[in-house]
């Protein structure tokens, strides 16, 4: 360590004019600990732990280059624009960071110049609007110094940027690229070698590991926060998926980089035939037992195959993108036709159009050889699942819970970090709230079984709801497990209270977010995709309610495969495979209510289910240890002292 960790984490809370927690203490020390001794750590952090600078003190102490992933955007930007300067002005230990995100989030100046072609073709179709958003574009290429979509003043419509930016699969890199030295993605990865925290994001450090390291710089170690998202991000980055119409479009596009007409409509015709083939299939499906899918997929290959020796040789950067991008795709095809043994396929709707999907049931294997061979791992999370030594999440990581912990630790005569294991240590750190005091979990014990009486739930969980929102003056923050119910509870709302109700859908979320925590008597309904990350302390929310345990859906095809695999091992797929599932989202949703020592309210429960099933106590475990109710008078009366502090 080139410096104290504790002190430097004791000097940047005094700056915050904050508070000493004994818990942030204990989780810095133990992570300190592991970047010393290089080994892997899990550790959960309740909220307000203030678990960021707990890792951030020793990472700048350490004077190693670390990586922080995190799963919500609003994570990253606390990141990078509070904690991680406030460490630098007020430790005085000089080091540098940054943020670098995805390619596909810069402007691929090579893209935008064919894109500005009259007989331009697109991967996807772009929108009437398109003309006008490349004025725009073109300008910001000139002007911009980061190319970050984010940086843009105007609205530009998704379609359009997907064709002016370059995803990983066609980029051809900058070596063969005539923009390559003038990139704006390069330009970023160029800057990111030089810090020594870099702030990404999971899907993007998911995207390193199968690449192989090829995407970010060198590092000596990386640091998962909010890991309990990580294993889910890592099973998509190791699964690919396909709809056939791109296969169309790059039919075309392979014609416009010079591939014969004759080869570029033999693989149209296959991309027809793949999409005669999934057309009537809805869910999972078995490739290697389905002979008209099979043959679909076997014949699109081998037709791209052909198509893609064709441009052995590209010579302009159309060319060279088209040549990379189907080289992408052949792989996608391939791993569909052929898929693993521990793979599940299924064909799913999205926006009007079916595409084929694969991935791993289980990507604990995969993370184990990629992601935990290679360096050490700090994983930490508000909710990991059950007690030390976390071994459910452990084993989805691919972390050996009955190994020792080893060590990447530098030899003096040695400078590399011998892999030694996949053991961990794992510390679950105290909370500094006082968790009865402060809040109080209402259960609606009486109201109908949402799962068997679905309309009367309906009927009553959203009178029960109205009521809780008025005794709380809005304040409220209400978690659906469906869309259906988003629509449902938000016109409700807006029929029963006097309160501005806001809506997933209605704006994105980081808007609709802002605009909840600024409108403190606004109320905010959205479904998973504001069940973590958000983070509204004091009067803003008072009130979190959670429509219905949060079950997997039965439908889903991942979860379906890991129920039967359970299953196949002898174990009970509800008790291993549902309640921990639900479990994990139950207590990120309960955790957005108490974000500080001051905050007080109420998590309300309209699931009978959680006052009355056997299997209630695994969930409740998993939440904060707030002070139970089924008196919904008791809950409003608290509400109602709560609003008014």
């Amino acid at each position: 360590m080139l410096a104290n960790p504790l002190e430097l984490l004791d000097a940047t809370v005094a700056g915050f004019e904050g508070e000493v927690r004994e818990g942030q203490r204990e989780l810095a020390a133990a992570v300190a600990d592991a970047m010393r001794g290089g080994h892997h750590l899990l550790a959960e952090a309740p909220t307000g732990s203030g678990k960021s600078l707990a890792y951030l003190a020793p990472a700048v102490a350490s004077g190693l280059k670390v990586v922080v992933a995190t799963s919500t955007i609003a994570l990253q930007s606390q990141l990078v624009g509070k904690d991680l300067p406030a460490l630098r002005e007020h430790s005085k230990v000089p080091f540098t960071y940054g943020l670098l995100k995805g390619r596909a989030n810069y402007l691929c100046r090579a893209k935008l110049r064919a894109a500005q072609r009259t007989d331009a073709l697109f991967e996807q179709p772009v929108a009437a609007g398109f003309p006008k958003d490349l004025e725009h574009l073109d300008t910001f290429a000139s002007t911009s110094g980061t190319g970050d979509r984010i940086d843009l003043t105007d609205v530009i419509a998704d379609s359009t940027w997907a064709a002016v930016s370059c995803t990983s699969m066609e980029c051809p890199g900058a070596a063969q690229c005539a923009d390559g030295d003038d990139c704006f993605a390069e330009r970023a990865r160029g800057r990111a070698k030089g810090f020594s925290i870099l702030v990404v994001n999971h899907a993007l450090y998911c995207a390193d590991l199968a690449a192989h390291g090829n995407v970010l710089p060198e590092h000596d170690l990386v640091v998962l926060d909010e890991a309990h998202a990580f294993a889910e991000n890592a099973t998509n980055a190791f699964g690919v998926d396909l709809a056939p119409q791109v296969l169309n479009r790059l039919a075309g596009l392979l014609g416009s980089a010079g591939v014969e007409k004759s080869i570029a409509d033999a693989l149209n015709t296959s991309a027809n035939a793949l999409g005669s083939a999934i057309a009537d299939r809805d869910g999972r499906v078995d490739v290697t037992g389905d002979a008209a899918l099979h043959s679909a997929l076997q014949s699109a290959a081998e037709r791209l195959a052909t198509a893609t020796a064709k441009l052995a040789k590209p010579e302009t950067d159309n060319a060279k993108r088209t040549a990379q991008l189907a080289a992408g795709r052949l792989e996608v095809l391939r791993r569909l036709a052929a898929p693993n043994d521990g793979d599940v396929v299924w064909v799913e709707h999205v926006r009007n159009s079916h595409r084929i999907r694969v991935a791993p049931v289980a990507v604990g294997g995969a993370l184990g050889a990629a992601l935990l061979d290679n360096r050490p791992v700090i994983a930490l999370s508000a909710t990991l699942g059950g007690d030390p030594p976390f071994a459910r999440f452990a084993s989805q990581m691919g972390f050996d819970a009955s190994a020792a912990p080893g060590t990447w630790a530098k030899d003096e005569d040695d400078d590399e970090r011998p892999a030694t294991g996949r053991g961990y240590v794992a510390l679950q750190a105290p909370s500094s709230f006082d968790w009865r005091a402060q809040g109080l979990l209402y259960v609606g014990k009486d109201l109908p079984d949402p799962g068997r009486a679905n309309e009367a739930w309906i009927e009553e969980a959203g009178d029960r709801l109205c009521r809780l929102v008025n005794a709380a003056g809005g304040r409220a923050l209400v978690l659906c497990t469906s869309h259906a119910n988003v629509r449902r509870f938000a016109e409700l709302l807006r029929d029963r209270t006097s309160h501005d109700v806001l809506a997933q859908g209605d704006a994105d979320v980081a808007r609709l977010t802002r605009t909840f925590i600024e409108d403190e008597a606004s109320v905010l309904v959205g479904t998973r995709s504001f069940w973590a990350g958000i983070d509204a302390p004091g009067v803003a929310c008072v009130l979190v309610v959670i429509d219905r345990i949060p079950f997997p859906m039965v439908s889903d095809p991942l979860h379906a495969a890991r129920r039967e695999r359970a299953e196949q091992r002898g174990m009970n797929s509800f008790a291993t495979v549902d309640l921990p599932a639900a479990a994990l989202v139950l207590a990120q949703g309960a955790g957005r209510l108490i974000r500080s020592r001051d905050d007080r309210g109420v998590v309300a429960v309209l699931d009978a289910r959680l006052a009355t099933r056997e299997y209630r106590k695994q969930l409740l475990t998993a939440m904060p240890p707030f002070r139970r109710s089924i008196d919904v008078d008791e809950a409003e009366t608290f509400l109602k002292e709560a609003a008014s502090t």
